[in-house]
């Protein structure tokens, strides 16, 4: 059975989220793999979601299990809905839809499809993943890339990079002339980055833990990087700072934010967005005259708004991925055969290749006609092929075991063959 547990972006904010969501994916993976019951195994982390899979034959006591450790990040009672449980197909469903950016905040985004891909080659390498959730990560991220295929619903800005910098527009009404600080130079970093130069910005700063990429990205912007130990000799110069890095760690704190703010001039605001996980803004920055602070959670009504344009693309994506479910059943029905046909087939395999040297030796090393030695060898083929079910099938009907008899008429359509000539 596949149990998975979810806490994302549609029932918890973002100081929810970061209570587990600061214990980095292999922590958590390697918590949930001892978990009782657990064969298999799988955890997604992104900025919006931490979401829990596993494959277990104990389904309540591996439930319980997987409670226990949310729970241990983040208290939380049934009655709030913070976690959902799925099971079996809802889990695969959900995963689909994940991948293919419809659970997302910001509908059709690319970043997931790449984040669960990572996710399964993290669960493969610890030797966490087996062929359950390998075949339906697969499956997921190859549902991810047709869905961005064969519609538009990735078309446009659809990132939280690019919903930063809309609201930071809406904020000040225009971004033209403004002077803006980036802190993070990665992925995130890098989308806002993109979206900012249309925007014809007075200027843009870049700092970066890592220096050399916050000159890269100031290359790429026409700004200008700066070390992460001189930020507080620049913020007060900015309009807006966006701030998306992968620390751990608060990087503006308040006392020193407020510092900075006393250089502005009467009246200037600063708004800050931090769309960093977890937040690299402590929490009472907010609580500073004159500082606009916005983190994910202030990005819905964008991310709403994004829904509706989308409306079309969502139905057909859903069509897509309710094909692609359907098929993905059949093969897990399927799986708990081919052990027993893999085993099968090198059973007969093994007595054909026996079967096969005998006879060539016959025609090597015997005057015998080709009739004689190809009618022994289908008859010895046949004879060893049957010997066992022969065998079992004779116990069956001793001890009046019908249902066996039953089966082995199912199995090798028996009443069919009577039609065989």
């Amino acid at each position: 059975m596949i149990i998975s547990a979810h806490v994302t972006h549609k029932s918890a904010d973002m100081k929810a989220l970061e209570l587990i969501g600061r214990h980095d994916e292999k922590a958590l993976l390697h918590h949930l793999r001892r978990i009782q019951g657990v064969k298999e195994c799988a955890v997604l982390r992104t900025c919006n979601r931490v979401e829990l899979y596993a494959v277990t034959d104990e389904p309540s006591t591996t439930r319980n299990g997987m409670e226990a450790m949310v729970s241990r990040f983040i208290p939380f009672d049934h009655e709030q809905n913070l976690v959902q449980f799925r099971s079996d197909l809802e889990s695969i469903r959900h995963l689909l839809r994940v991948s293919s950016g419809l659970e997302s905040m910001i509908v059709g985004e690319d970043q997931i499809q790449f984040q669960v891909k990572r996710a399964y080659e993290l669960a493969e390498s610890e030797g966490c993943i087996g062929p359950i959730l390998s075949l339906i990560f697969r499956k997921a991220i190859s549902v991810g890339k047709k869905v961005r295929t064969e519609t538009k619903v990735n078309k446009g800005a659809v990132s939280i990079g690019s919903a930063a910098v809309d609201l930071a527009e809406r904020l000040l009404g225009s971004l033209e002339g403004k002077t803006i600080l980036v802190i993070g130079a990665g992925e995130m970093a890098t989308l806002i980055a993109k979206h900012l130069i249309e925007k014809r910005p007075n200027a843009i700063f870049v700092s970066n833990r890592t220096y050399d990429r916050a000159v890269e990205l100031a290359w790429y912007l026409g700004g200008q990087a700066i070390r992460l130990d001189s930020l507080y000799d620049y913020l007060h110069k900015c309009d807006i700072v966006l701030v998306a890095t992968s620390s751990p760690h608060v990087i503006l704190d308040r006392a020193r934010v407020e510092k900075a703010i006393a250089k502005k001039g009467e009246g200037e605001k600063l708004i800050i967005i931090d769309v960093s996980f977890p937040r690299n803004v402590a929490d009472d920055v907010r609580l500073l005259k004159n500082v606009e602070m916005h983190d994910i959670d202030g990005l819905r009504d964008i991310a709403q708004e994004n829904i509706m344009r989308r409306k079309k693309e969502v139905f057909e994506a859903e069509r897509i991925i309710a094909e692609e479910l359907s098929l993905l059943e059949k093969k897990l029905e399927e799986m708990g055969a081919s052990e027993v046909i893999r085993a099968l087939r090198q059973k007969f395999e093994a007595i054909k290749e026996v079967e096969i040297r005998k006879a060539i030796n016959r025609l090597n090393h015997s005057s015998e006609d080709i009739e004689t030695i190809v009618t022994d060898f289908a008859n010895a083929l046949a004879n060893r092929f049957l010997a066992d079910p022969t065998e079992m099938l004779k116990l069956a009907s001793r001890e009046k075991r019908v249902e066996i008899l039953k089966a082995a008429r199912e199995l090798f359509r028996l009443e069919e063959s009577k039609n065989v000539s």
